[in-house]
């Protein structure tokens, strides 16, 4: 759906833009029209903008959402047009882009969305920017250390080629700063020829006019608590045509100046973010946007138990309700997720505890997507206990784990020392690189936190975010080192027991930590594309020796046949990733 604002015969006071609708961060699983995502553009020149269209148009759309496109003429300064868009949509997801800028990605889509669904605090998403800004205001000035991204661009070429004059032509460029590791990288401004959002705050136009505004924009995101990133690009997202024309010297000098009166006004009313970095601007105003201080002097705890072997889950619960019924001072709320199939265990619990909140969740979406589900229902409470269904938590475990969690306030979490059916110690991952798992006898700290069983402070989850659900065996190593990046200590506690009732898996990738295809993901994820390589040919040789090995077993020459296939694909992607965009 195309819509038209045309703001050429409106009045407008400038200064500030009109307010709009604000959405509460931890209001974010109840937002408006979540299934729904706009594109917002002001436009001066039509047929750049039905170029722009053309690559819309041609999107893969993830399923089960919507698109629409916003259109805004006669903007007095760009504030004044997104803000007057935004006002207009009712779409949870708002993409802010120029109409010169042409989406090369037609799956940029998906990679947007996971960004967005797994990490909560993260508000706005860019291509390219800096994890500080200089003196001069201008990101990209004097600051190449501290730029980040990439993007396709059309332009004259620099350096020698300016000898040649009028024969110095427009070319198609690859603009690349530096890399990084991660799903994106926060920081201090993106450039704002590509803006995405999945919070609204109102515009405000302070500079006036149409320069600098992404810098007001990632200002004020900061100050509310949220996060601006730079998205780490499977393949390059954009390209950046550029004006239909080149500037004249006049025009050139004139934008200058413009630049440099807008940069001193800058300085003048955001002096604290300029030349300091992003992590220290984050650490000053995380919780700045947290609407719970109201309810601060009532905890709450959720417990959120994803059951994946039908009624054995009855077991867990039986030992974990009369622990949370008996914290006096904790308003405690019990969630399962039932991912078994056919919802086998849902029954079960219906029977038994009527009461009990239990949602049920596909299993082929995999055990990550049950735990995101379950956080999405509980929201960000004061501390969220994941629990496998397969453990069974010892009388006073609960109240062990929330007693030493609020004396160890610098710590974001405990977990449980794991226990055999027979009464001995079980083998435990606590580190993040572990060759073999320890069986610890006093509290430690940890960097791995596992889904066993585990009580985690939720501004912890809003802050690292969710669960990847590109992952199956690794979503908890990955969540374990995002939190790691981030700072966060967990601790833990052989105090605080549970009965680990596990089962024993058979096959080829028993004697593996993780499918092939996931560990290769999870290397290119958080150590670069170079060592993701590395690792897919040292996978390949482990596959075709597993594959001599099992030879007489079919299912499990099939298992390693998909594995292979998916990790060529995950190969294709690591040598597609910078390939030359095609226009429309």
């Amino acid at each position: 759906m195309n819509r038209t604002i045309d703001l050429r015969n409106a009045s407008y006071a400038g200064g500030t833009a009109t307010a709009g609708r604000a959405v509460s961060p931890r209001a974010f699983w109840q937002s408006p029209d979540p299934q729904s995502i706009v594109f917002i553009t002001c436009v001066n020149n039509q047929a750049q903008y039905e170029i722009c269209l053309r690559h819309i148009d041609a999107l893969t759309v993830p399923s089960g959402y919507t698109v629409e496109k916003i259109s805004v003429f006669g903007a007095s300064s760009m504030a004044e047009g997104y803000q007057q868009a935004m006002e207009a949509s009712t779409a949870l997801y708002k993409i802010y882009l120029h109409q010169d800028v042409y989406l090369v990605h037609r799956g940029f889509l998906s990679e947007l969305l996971s960004l967005f669904k797994t990490y909560p605090r993260l508000g706005m998403v860019g291509v390219e920017g800096a994890t500080r800004l200089p003196p001069s205001v201008l990101y990209s000035v004097n600051n190449a250390l501290n730029c980040y991204g990439r993007h396709w661009t059309y332009r004259r070429p620099g350096g020698l080629w300016s000898l040649l004059g009028p024969a110095n032509r427009r070319r198609l460029h690859f603009n690349r700063f530096r890399s990084f590791v991660g799903d994106y990288l926060p920081a201090v401004v993106v450039d704002g020829f590509f803006m995405a959002t999945q919070y609204d705050m109102p515009w405000t136009s302070p500079l006036g006019g149409f320069e600098l505004y992404d810098k007001v924009r990632a200002a004020e995101f900061i100050r509310a608590g949220l996060e601006v990133g730079i998205a780490r690009q499977q393949m390059t997202w954009v390209l950046h045509w550029g004006p239909a024309e080149e500037p004249t010297p006049e025009q050139h000098e004139r934008r200058q100046r413009d630049l440099q009166q807008k940069a001193a006004t800058f300085r003048r009313l955001f002096g604290p973010f300029v030349g300091v970095p992003a992590r220290t601007l984050y650490e000053q105003h995380q919780g700045a946007g947290d609407d719970r201080a109201a309810n601060a002097a009532r905890e709450r705890l959720g417990v959120l138990v994803v059951a994946r072997s039908g009624p054995g889950i009855l077991r867990g619960l039986r030992a974990l309700l009369p622990q949370c019924e008996a914290l006096r001072e904790v308003e405690s709320q019990v969630v399962v997720v039932d991912v078994t199939p056919e919802a086998k265990a849902h029954e079960a619990i219906r029977i038994e505890f009527p009461r009990m909140t239990v949602i049920a969740s596909s299993a082929t979406r995999g055990v990550a997507h049950a735990f995101n589900e379950g956080l999405r229902h509980l929201g960000f409470l004061t501390y969220v206990l994941v629990m496998q269904d397969d453990v069974e938590v010892s009388p006073g475990t609960l109240a062990r784990m929330l007693d030493d969690l609020r004396r160890r306030t610098s710590a974001a979490g405990v977990v449980a020392a794991l226990r055999n059916p027979n009464g001995t110690a079980s083998s435990q991952r606590m580190s993040i690189v572990e060759l073999l798992p320890q069986r610890a006898q006093r509290p430690r700290r940890l960097t791995f936190v596992g889904t066993d069983c585990a009580l985690i402070r939720g501004d912890v989850f809003f802050d690292v975010g969710l669960y990847d659900e590109r992952f199956s065996h690794h979503a908890d190593l990955d969540w374990s080192v995002r939190a790691k990046r981030k700072g966060y200590r967990f601790v833990y506690l052989p105090e605080a027991t549970a009965v680990h009732h596990r089962s024993r898996q058979d096959g080829p990738s028993a004697a593996s930590p993780g499918p092939a295809p996931e560990t290769v993901w999870l290397v290119y994820k958080h150590a670069g594309r170079r060592w993701a390589v590395l690792l897919y040919w040292a996978q390949r040789i482990r596959a075709s020796w597993w594959a001599f090995r099992w030879r007489h077993d079919s299912a499990a020459l099939r298992q390693i046949n998909e594995e292979r296939t998916q990790m060529e694909s995950l190969y294709r992607k690591f040598c597609e990733e910078n390939r030359r965009p095609q226009l429309l």
